[in-house]
């Protein structure tokens, strides 16, 4: 048996090409005791306190992404069009960061529009997302909740006097009218809202859950308009119903939706430097994932099933009018 030589043993040994660790510089110390934690933490792994992290120590993190209640205020990783084409490798790398669909976000991508991508808890979870995305070659901005304000309507309009170079609004239900200047109108945004009632019956048992007895369901849809002002950020809003469309005057049509397009078309004329939004309806479903429709389920009390007997009956309904609001506000904050 022939001797090994340690010495040349260890020249065959292949070199290590590059860090598997951390730098020294790299690392967090805990501010509350003082122990160093790898820069992928955002909590200490010692005492659990948070950790204070730099933009340079983003750049080793992905977002925290999870599914947030309606209620939850939040805030918005919103993707800016590049106008550069991903391979696979990209996509299915920027996907696994956000925990978003692959194919979801390829067609996000390639829309060319800016559309939310992820929605996270805080301030701070938004900015990883956003070196996130700079880092993968994708331009970002981040929007809150707050910002986005779906809580505060656009005022609803009645009706609308077309002057000389300037509009007449007069708000719904309400005795204010504001004035425009034509050149003063910057946004109008055009949409459908979708609705679905779904009313049930149930009956009681005093196990397990109720049955249901009886179910019916209505379905609507209407056309409507936000428009925007340079100095407004709320906007005034169009519904088809409840709205006078004599302002179209010979342009008026028979049918509330028709005159929706014709009002649109009319508010691009005097105000051709206005920026023109019409593209909701083909995008919705990018939407749906990150800005989901709204779902609420009401009590209707008690329905009669026979003499001293009585069912409870609920009502839920299903609108896409928060998701339209936030793309709405998304268009104006692009501005």
């Amino acid at each position: 048996m022939s001797e090994i030589n340690a010495d040349e043993w260890l020249k065959d040994l292949p070199l290590q090409s590059e860090n598997i660790g951390f730098r020294a510089e790299e690392m967090l110390r805990c501010a509350k005791c003082a122990r160093t934690n790898p820069p992928t933490r955002r909590k200490c792994f010692y005492c659990g306190a948070e950790l204070e992290i730099s933009e340079a120590q983003n750049q080793f993190l992905k977002p925290n992404v999870r599914t947030l209640e309606s209620w939850e205020k939040a805030f918005n990783l919103i993707t800016k069009p590049t106008g550069e084409n991903f391979d696979e490798t990209q996509i299915s790398e920027i996907a696994k960061g956000l925990k978003i669909e692959k194919e979801l976000l390829r067609k996000i991508i390639e829309s060319g529009k800016s559309l939310p991508v992820a929605r996270v808890e805080s301030e701070k979870e938004a900015e990883i997302g956003r070196v996130f995305l700079q880092l993968q070659g994708v331009d970002s901005l981040i929007l809150s909740d707050e910002t986005i304000n779906c809580e505060k309507m656009p005022r609803r309009l009645r009706r609308i006097e077309f002057d000389d170079d300037k509009l007449i609004l007069i708000l719904f239900n309400q005795d204010e009218i504001v004035e425009i200047a034509n050149a003063d109108l910057a946004l109008i945004v055009t949409g459908t809202i979708y609705e679905r009632k779904i009313e049930a019956t149930e009956k009681r048992r005093k196990q397990g859950e109720n049955q249901i007895l009886e179910t019916s369901e209505i379905a609507s849809d209407e056309s409507l308009i936000d428009v925007y002002s340079r100095r407004d950020e709320i906007g005034f809003r169009i519904m088809a119903t409840g709205f006078d469309f004599s302002c179209l005057q010979s342009e008026k049509g028979i049918l509330a939706n028709e005159n929706i397009k014709r009002l649109a078309e009319k508010f691009v004329r005097i105000s051709p430097n206005a920026k023109s939004v019409s593209d909701y309806t083909k995008i919705r479903e990018l939407l749906a994932k990150i800005w989901e429709v709204e779902q609420k389920t009401g009590s209707q009390g008690l329905k009669r099933e026979s003499f001293r007997k009585f069912n409870p009956g609920n009502v839920t309904t299903v609108s896409n009018l928060p998701q339209f609001t936030k793309y709405s506000r998304l268009q104006r904050h692009l501005l």
